[in-house]
């Protein structure tokens, strides 16, 4: 039978919170510490998160919101980082500390999203669950389960799961108790907030509404579902004016048109995927990169992990045993299907073919809310799912003991890949499943308090959380480096760029994104969501570009077309530039050669390059055949004679001769003739230093540029085609002496405009493709649901129900006392 009942005492949101932030702050001050207040962790969390935060902080304070010189070669500003912070409340807060705060507060904003993660998970799961301690348990369970553990690595997926469980209390609510509005207000904050997630939101919505539909507690009616329907529509039409841009960029992304077929579908080609999505829920999660005991090489940032701290699946697996007809039974097991099965868990990322479990934060939630409600349940029976967490944990235990062959024979205790750390994470996870059988058992007995929980739960979180990010940071050494040679590098920095001094800079492998915190336009970028041009120019050479650029120094002619001036090399312990890496150093020319920079002679692979100095950390060379931003060609190859050519000749050659398609060639044929064949097969070394020095002749004199786009200076003896190695998008437009002129994507993704005779003043501008429109559409949804909730409030009725703001359909170990009791009864007289 359900029970009604009304709010008795203060709720417990600010606990929650509180709880969720200290936990997280106590297990990061001891790196902290360490560190001299800094966070440094690993992997994209230094990589990407620092450098994000610096340079958006630096293009909000200078207000270039439009295109942002310093990604990769150049990309729109909201498009590229929409992923990963511009739609963040949380990353605003950084915007309003004095400059010099922000990396210090990283650490801090992680605690506030774990704190209102907490929170969030609290406020929903209160709403079946009767004992608050017990929610505020399920809280932090959901804020500091395996998945969140494993994603301080993304320090850009907590903005998502700590405000998620925000769009079921508004679906909740607009259900059962008519609150009209909320529901499309959380969607257009799910889809600000992160597309990408949003999309995988999406599909759960849909199951868990339908799932829902067949609960007696859950008011539905056709009206009510239309009702539903139009405020999610609204909703993504308020988000429009980010949504938008946003899905025209990525929709160009050849990586969103990956997908399975065949085999793939039904079957994970990765034998080890299945393995590990189970061991993550009943072990503490591994960390990025690593995973343990079922080692591959594949799905290693796929944030696989699930496991609670201290209760593991105890809750679920009881939960889902004694209440196989409830709705989070079914729902849940609708998702473990989902889970299991490639082409139904691709439906969380719109059918893309790569393995990701980066939607499992949403099932937590629920498995979370089981968690508390048995916790709450003096009629569960935990012993059998006690046991069933102990066979897991014994399996794998024997597991990790298996024999692996070796190059020197067989070994035991060697499956896992880091015994050290699997033995300590089995430790973890069976001293937890002993403090849970005890905490069942004096609940049972009426000698554990909630509160008593609640503190055991907070301190197993801490341990977790511990154990994983100590294991994953870098050494006290090696942070304290990066924090020196990255985050403080600026200082040690050759030249500097400015609006009217213009170039970009490379750097060594295991640097990306360094560049990015010192302010310096870069060639080397570690950055997933780009102007699609890039990556389609990068791919047309068989270069690499998915998650990065990352052409080795063998392209040795990319770094004059693309106008690099300065090459910044790490120093290490065992080579430098002053020893020497003798003159009779070779060059490699082989297009099968991936050089390794920190031990190759920069001034033979790098063609142009000198030595001209060196800091702490780096050796600097600058490029003698720097070619300013901007020049003139007046020879050209097909985009048909460059497919049937070796891709490092078409390379060699695109410092002579433009790609055009054949349009481009009738368009401009009096002005630009093919590159002879004889040169085609003669380009040497040498052959692309005289191109340089011919392009010096004939380059920009000026070039200046801002967020809005830029303004070049060029004197030719003819009318010529000038070539920009600024990426091609349609945002752009150009005009030549005053008068517009059409922009030619060329050369396989850059960017060409014809000049005339004598001086030319080009300019070209930029606007956000689709933010034009995006701004239309979310005025649109804000006047539509504007309206819709004032209709709703002036045709309202009265309503011939009760409010449901919690259902409670078992015996909870909180009573409700006689007081309450006589207090509920005469409430409800007075609705009649």
């Amino acid at each position: 039978m359900y029970k009604n009942v009304s709010r008795y005492g203060r709720e417990k949101y600010l606990t929650a919170f509180l709880l969720g932030f200290a936990v997280l702050m106590v297990s990061l001050i001891p790196i902290m510490i360490a560190e001299k207040g800094y966070f440094i962790y690993y992997g994209d969390y230094n990589a990407q998160q620092i450098p994000f935060y610096n340079l958006l902080n630096d293009a909000i304070r200078n207000r270039q919101f439009g295109w942002n010189w310093f990604t990769d070669l150049g990309s729109d500003l909201m498009t590229s980082y929409s992923f990963y912070l511009i739609g963040s409340p949380f990353f605003w807060l950084t915007v309003i500390l004095p400059r010099s705060l922000v990396v210090f507060s990283m650490p801090v904003i992680l605690s506030i999203k774990h704190g209102f993660a907490a929170m969030t998970a609290y406020a929903y799961i209160r709403r079946f669950v009767r004992n608050k301690n017990m929610a505020v348990v399920g809280g932090l369970l959901y804020a500091f389960s395996g998945f969140q553990i494993f994603n301080i690595f993304f320090n850009h997926f907590q903005d998502v799961t700590a405000l998620f469980p925000l769009a079921l209390i508004a679906m909740e609510e607009n259900i059962n108790n008519g609150k009209k509005g909320w529901f499309a207000l959380t969607v257009a904050l799910m889809a600000i907030v992160n597309y990408y997630f949003f999309a995988g939101q999406c599909v759960f919505l849909i199951m868990y509404y339908f799932i829902r539909a067949l609960s007696d507690d859950f008011r539905l009616t056709q009206k009510k579902f239309m009702g539903l329907a139009f405020e999610a529509v609204a909703g993504v039409m308020i988000a429009g004016f980010i949504f938008i841009p946003s899905a025209l960029l990525v929709m160009g992304n050849y990586r969103v048109g990956e997908h399975i077929y065949g085999h793939d579908m039904v079957m994970y080609s990765d034998n080890t995927v299945i393995p590990r999505v189970i061991q993550s829920f009943f072990m503490p999660v591994d960390v990025p990169a690593r995973p343990n005991l079922f080692d591959s090489d594949y799905e290693k940032w796929a944030s696989i992990g699930g496991y609670f701290p201290l209760f593991s699946m105890i809750g679920v697996i009881t939960f889902m045993r004694t209440r196989k007809k409830h709705w989070a039974t079914r729902l849940s097991l609708l998702c473990i299907v989902f889970a299991f099965i490639p082409i139904l868990n691709s439906f969380f990322q719109l059918g893309n073919g790569y393995y990701y479990a980066r939607w499992f934060y949403m099932p937590i939630l629920i498995f979370a809310m089981m968690t508390a409600r048995v916790l709450d349940d003096e009629e569960a029976e935990v012993m059998p799912a006690i046991k069933i967490n102990a066979v897991f944990l014994v399996a794998y235990g024997i597991i990790a003991c298996l024999p692996v062959w070796r190059d020197d024979g067989v070994k035991y205790f060697e499956f896992a890949s880091d015994r050290l750390y699997f033995f300590l994470c089995l430790g973890v996870a069976a001293a937890s499943l002993a403090a849970a059988g005890i905490i069942f058992s004096y609940r049972k007995n009426n000698r554990c308090t909630g509160t008593g929980t609640v503190w055991a739960t907070a301190f197993t979180c801490v341990v977790c959380t511990l154990t994983a990010v100590l294991y994953g940071a870098e050494s006290r050494t090696e942070s304290l480096k990066y924090i020196e040679c990255a985050i403080k590098g600026k200082d040690g920095v050759y030249e500097e760029v400015s609006e009217d001094n213009f170039f970009r800079a490379d750097i060594s492998n295991d640097c990306d994104n360094y560049t990015m915190i010192w302010g310096l336009p870069n060639m080397r970028a570690f950055q997933s969501v780009v102007n699609t041009s890039i990556m389609d120019f990068y791919n047309t050479l068989d270069i690499q570009r998915d998650v990065a650029s990352r052409a080795d120094i063998s392209h040795y002619t990319l770094r004059g077309l693309l106008s690099v001036k300065y090459y910044y090399r790490q120093k290490l312990s065992d080579t430098w530039y002053l020893q020497g890496i003798g003159d009779d150093y070779i060059p490699s020319d082989s297009p099968e050669d991936e050089i390794n920079p920190n031990y190759a002679n920069i001034s033979k692979e790098l063609t142009g390059f000198e030595y001209v100095g060196e800091n702490e950390y780096f050796e600097i060379y600058e490029n003698k055949l720097f070619v300013p931003v901007g020049f003139a060609y007046d020879t050209y190859m097909t985009e048909k004679n460059a497919e049937n050519m070796p891709k490092r000749t078409c390379e060699k050659l695109l410092m002579k001769a433009l790609v055009l398609n054949d349009e481009q060639i009738e368009k401009y044929h009096d002005i630009i003739e093919e590159v002879p064949e004889t040169l085609v097969s003669t380009i040497t070394r040498d052959s692309y230093e005289i191109f340089c020095k011919e392009k010096q002749e004939k380059c920009s004199s000026s070039f200046t540029y801002d967020s809005k786009g830029f303004t070049s200076e060029i004197t030719l003896e003819k009318p010529q085609l000038v070539f920009y190695s600024v990426p091609y998008s349609e945002g752009w437009t150009a005009e030549v002496n005053g008068q517009p002129v059409d922009i030619e994507k060329v050369s396989y993704g850059f960017m060409a405009v014809k000049a005339d005779e004598g001086e030319n003043k080009i300019v070209f501008r930029y606007e956000t493709p689709g933010l034009k429109i995006g701004i239309v559409v979310s005025a649109a949804g804000i006047a539509m649901l504007i309206a819709y909730v004032l209709t709703c409030k002036v045709s309202r009725k009265k309503k011939n129900y009760y409010s449901i703001s919690h259902t409670y359909d078992y015996t909870s170990y909180q009573k409700v006392s006689s007081s309450e009791q006589y207090i509920e009864k005469l409430s409800r007289k007075r609705r009649k």
